[in-house]
């Protein structure tokens, strides 16, 4: 999980530690043959299903974000999902001059050993004007009949399906929800934020859906390829991995420590925002596939079997901290645009700590700064490390990232973004 963290600290200049991930992940084996279950899921994705809850959405007309029919449209979700048999909530939360709730359905993992999590999020708010079935209707149909299907079958992780509201006016549903869980200590492993999947106007266009990413969330995208790539003779869909786009509900859970992507159709679509997306501009056979593709992304994620995991758990995400004291949060909810969600800032000399969850002996945990090692390398808990630069104090912006090696070959990693500022450094102590 990334962690975008202010710590008080500087530059490092230590020997680059080579050979290493090159993304923040966990250790997973995943199948390379496609497994009879999720054909099964697979098959049942049909226009009709689509249709159902994506004509019973946009029904509510324009569903602008603490409107009436925006609140009638998150009952509509939460009765579906009700009715699937999946354990229901609404998350409440207010943020400027707004107040909605976003709607979590969950269908609880079988391995009771393990946290791990994975979400599937779209929003069915809209813009005033707008119907919004493409945007982000098929996003939000698309994830009750994801949710409907998998709700007939098991699987090793727990997986939370969420429709989320705020999102037009500022992500402030998914940032709340992202703040929540971060604090509460859910173990996300990645969320796909399903927006615009409806449309396409071109047979290129129409062969494949787009995931964005950060950096540290290649692998959700690099893995989701593999398995599209193992499906594709009952999807006959593929994926288009693209740099990351701030400007959805994915971001949040960036922002919060957590692996995500955000998906969409690659054409344009020219009724965005306006009340002309209306239903009958959905692309019906465009619409099948991609939530093909995202049901079998889905579920063989959640049932590939974590072998290894590192999370930090010092320094948290959104606070201020003296030293290894957190004094108060940082969450800057309205300032989405600007990439300060979540951030931490570190005054002083601070211990970073992680969990390392596996069966196999560890070998070392490997804690770094822009890629450089320290000194700490533990092999037995507490895993921990003093940040301190070296040769030089911390000042700015960095990144912090934890490598967990077991004596078996396994490698995990986790990571977060943090501004350090010291006034000395190691090697400085020393010569003084």
């Amino acid at each position: 999980m990334l962690r975008r963290t202010v710590l008080i600290t500087g530059v490092l200049l230590c020997s680059i530690f080579t050979g290493i991930p090159v993304n923040a992940q966990p250790s997973q084996h995943f199948a390379t043959t496609p497994s009879t279950s999720i054909i099964q899921m697979i098959e049942q994705v049909n226009e009709s299903l689509l249709f159902y809850y994506l004509d019973h959405l946009t029904s509510f007309g324009p569903r602008y974000t603490g409107s009436e029919s925006c609140t009638k449209a998150s009952q509509y979700i939460y009765d579906e999902f009700k009715a699937m048999g999946l354990t229901v909530e609404f998350h409440d939360w207010k943020i400027a001059n707004f107040t909605s709730r976003n709607v979590v359905a969950t269908l609880p993992g079988t391995d009771t050993t393990n946290n791990a999590t994975y979400l599937i999020t779209g929003h069915y708010d809209t813009v005033p004007p707008s119907p919004g079935a493409d945007d982000d209707g098929s996003g939000a149909a698309g994830v009750l009949a994801i949710a409907k299907i998998m709700s007939q079958y098991t699987f090793n992780h727990t997986i939370r399906f969420i429709t989320f509201s705020g999102e037009e006016v500022g992500s402030y549903g998914s940032f709340s929800y992202a703040r929540d869980a971060y604090r509460r200590g859910d173990n996300i492993i990645a969320s796909f934020d399903v927006d615009m999947i409806g449309y396409a106007n071109t047979t290129d266009g129409g062969s494949f859906v787009r995931f964005s990413y950060p950096e540290r969330s290649q692998w959700v995208s690099e893995t989701s390829i593999i398995i599209s790539n193992t499906y594709h003779a009952f999807t006959n869909f593929s994926i288009e991995a693209l740099p990351n786009y701030i400007g959805s509900d994915h971001q949040a859970f960036i922002d919060y420590g957590y692996d995500a992507v955000w998906i969409a159709h690659p054409d344009g679509y020219p009724w965005g925002h306006s009340q002309n997306d209306t239903i009958d501009k959905i692309n019906w056979t465009y619409y099948v596939k991609a939530t093909k593709l995202l049901i079998a992304v889905l579920a063989e994620f959640a049932n590939t079997p974590i072998t290894l995991q590192v999370i930090i758990t010092a320094p948290m995400e959104g606070y201020f901290y003296l030293s290894d004291k957190p004094l108060f949060h940082l969450d800057l909810g309205k300032a989405w645009y600007k990439g300060l969600r979540g951030t931490t800032v570190l005054f002083g000399k601070t211990t970073a700590r992680v969990n390392v969850s596996t069966n196999d002996p560890v070998k070392y945990v490997i804690f770094c700064i822009d890629g450089n090692f320290q000194f700490s390398w533990p092999s037995a808990p507490p895993y921990e490390c003093s940040l301190e630069g070296i040769h030089y104090p911390f000042l700015g912006k960095h990144t912090l990232k934890v490598y967990a090696y077991t004596t078996t070959g396994e490698v995990a990693t986790d990571e977060m973004d943090i501004h350090i500022y010291q006034l000395s450094s190691i090697f400085q102590k020393k010569r003084g």
